[in-house]
């Protein structure tokens, strides 16, 4: 009967977890450190200018004919001087008469973007106009577009006291 007489195997151990979080808190940094951190890395506490603007388009296809890109730019260019002439109405103008699908419901309102987000002729417009300014037609690959600039938001950059515990807490993980 010897196998009645056999205990099985044991294996004891001990282990230490380390974890990032339990680290961090332990790690020291310096007010310089976390300062030189914030400078070193100041582009990512920018906010780039942004422009909200609203739109009305008057798609116009890709293969469309001559004919019928003049007949568009036309349309754009009467909702242009509708637009011109009652500027308050733009959004009711723009639930009517444009055919963007995202944004006609909104009163053509595209929100607020940073340069670079549009398609560049768009883009050019919005960022050379004035807040409340009216501009159209503009043409893109889209279409003709009747555009009012609704606001302008700064550059800013967030300042320090506003992200230091931010930062620290970057710089330590960083250590750990």
């Amino acid at each position: 009967n010897a196998a009645a007489f056999r205990t099985p195997e044991e294996i004891k151990f001990e282990y230490v977890v380390l974890t990032q979080d339990a680290l961090v808190a332990q790690i020291a940094v310096t007010p310089d450190e976390v300062r030189a951190q914030y400078e070193s890395a100041i582009k990512s506490y920018r906010q780039e200018e942004q422009r909200q603007a609203s739109h009305i388009l008057i798609a116009v296809k890709p293969d469309a004919s001559e004919s019928e890109r003049a007949a568009a730019k036309k349309t754009a260019e009467e909702i242009a001087a509708q637009a011109k002439a009652n500027p308050a109405k733009f959004a009711d103008l723009a639930r009517q008469r444009s055919q963007d699908p995202g944004s006609a419901a909104q009163g053509g309102d595209l929100g607020s973007n940073p340069r670079g987000s549009m398609v560049k002729a768009f883009d050019d417009a919005v960022f050379s106009m004035q807040p409340g300014e009216i501009r159209g037609p503009v043409q893109s690959e889209f279409g003709w577009h009747v555009i009012r600039l609704l606001a302008v938001t700064p550059e800013k950059t967030r300042p320090f006291e506003e992200v230091k515990v931010q930062v620290e807490t970057e710089l330590r993980r960083q250590k750990v």
